[in-house]
């Protein structure tokens, strides 16, 4: 707000000196109800006239406040069923994670020990960018537009895939200032996928093992982080040094539970906001059976137990269900796969993982997230690769209001 740059107006208060106002209102910090509280009590003010460099304050002058009085009042009702969702508008979606070459092979079966077999197709084995951390932060930037800014923190190799693999970050609007450079090649993932679009993976580490002790280099961007991705195809140091840094700061962390097949420290699952197991992997969590909804319920309880605030499960075939903090159980079904035909289902989990936080960090209700989550996974199913794969906002959108 600036005032008493004064100039003349022929306005509603005539010729006289009047407060000049530069105002931002609906990005401002300064709360509007301080700002329809004061100009309020201004106006209201009769005795002794408020002066300013050019004389006293005319009733002329508290018309005029009390105009701009009504209009912060108006602003605050607009802003009345968003306001909790204004901060995070402006911060940034923070993915730490992995960043592969992906070398995709198309079989028809797995061979035998000592047999040789052909490609199902001639032209399979190129290399597209994968990773479960590059999945989803190129999955935040298509998935939130030009609303806000996807970063992303990795390791880059030191070899050929790492220029190429760069270059798909940036050209997605990923940014990728906080990422580092590795002594090693870039994580490679080799990808057999069969007729009916399941796959078997095998992970080369490279790049992704080779992070730095400590996170001090990035420490500032989780801070300022609307929420953290996290996955386990990296570190599990880094990924409780970055937890640790975020729940520090009331920054809501998100882990992905895909990756090397660990256990989770007591200290780490407090500081998780949102666990997002499938049902293979809570059943290794918890040593509990998952065959059943109400078993995957009882199991993500006693991870809640030791600290989760929530869980979200993926359930394959069968949808999600999401175990809130306050007892509520969500359900949400999958979404049809356009074209019909599940192609490779590479990716479809970070995907959903990653569409699940960029609407709840726009402050959507929690089975909308849920929701948008299922069309944004139907989608990627429903093409080749997992970076190529990956939907944009619009045609998420529309499949997600179709079902």
């Amino acid at each position: 707000l600036k005032f008493w740059r004064a100039r003349r107006s022929p306005g509603i208060c005539g010729s006289v000196a009047i407060p000049s106002c530069s105002v931002m209102l609906s990005r401002s910090r300064f709360p509007a109800q301080a700002l329809a509280r004061g100009f309020a009590s201004t106006a209201a003010r009769r005795s002794p006239p408020f002066v300013g460099p050019e004389g006293p304050w005319t009733s002329g002058h508290r018309w005029w406040a009390a105009g701009l009085a009504a209009a912060g009042v108006a602003v605050l009702a607009s802003q009345a069923g968003s306001r909790k969702s204004l901060d995070c508008e402006a911060k940034p979606l923070l993915v730490c994670g992995s960043l592969n070459a992906d070398i995709i092979i198309e079989i028809s079966r797995f061979p035998k020990k000592g047999e040789t077999l052909g490609t199902r197709s001639p032209d399979t084995g190129v290399m597209v960018p994968g990773g479960k951390g590059a999945n989803q932060a190129v999955a935040a930037a298509r998935l939130s537009g030009s609303s806000r800014k996807a970063e992303f923190v990795c390791q880059f190799g030191n070899d050929s895939h790492a220029g190429k693999l760069e270059k798909v970050l940036v050209d997605n609007g990923v940014d990728i200032k906080g990422s580092g450079r590795a002594d090693k090649p870039s994580g490679q993932a080799f990808i057999f996928l069969e007729e009916d679009g399941s796959n078997s993976i095998l992970i080369v580490g490279g790049s992704n093992v080779a992070w730095p002790k400590e996170v001090t280099s990035f420490a500032r961007q989780i801070r300022s982080a609307s929420a953290v991705l996290l996955q386990r195809e990296i570190p599990e140091y880094i990924n409780e040094a970055v937890a640790q840094v975020a729940f520090e700061a009331g920054v809501p962390v998100i882990q992905d539970v895909g990756g090397e097949e660990r256990s989770f420290s007591d200290a780490q699952l407090r500081r998780l906001t949102y666990i997002c197991p499938n049902e293979t992997e809570l059943e290794r969590l918890t040593g509990m059976p998952t065959d059943s909804e109400e078993k995957v319920v009882a199991a993500a309880r006693t991870l809640q137990k030791k600290g989760v605030k929530n869980v979200l499960c993926t359930l394959g075939s069968d949808g999600a269900v999401l175990i809130t903090a306050d007892g509520k159980v969500l359900r949400q079904g999958c979404c049809p796969v356009p074209g019909g035909k599940v192609v490779d289902t590479t990716g479809a989990g970070d995907c959903f993982r990653s569409a699940f936080a960029v609407a709840l960090v726009a402050g959507r209700p929690l089975q909308e997230c849920l929701k948008f989550a299922a069309a944004a996974g139907a989608i990627t199913v429903s093409r080749l690769g997992a970076v190529p794969s990956l939907p944009a906002r619009d045609e998420t959108e529309a499949l997600a209001k179709s079902s």
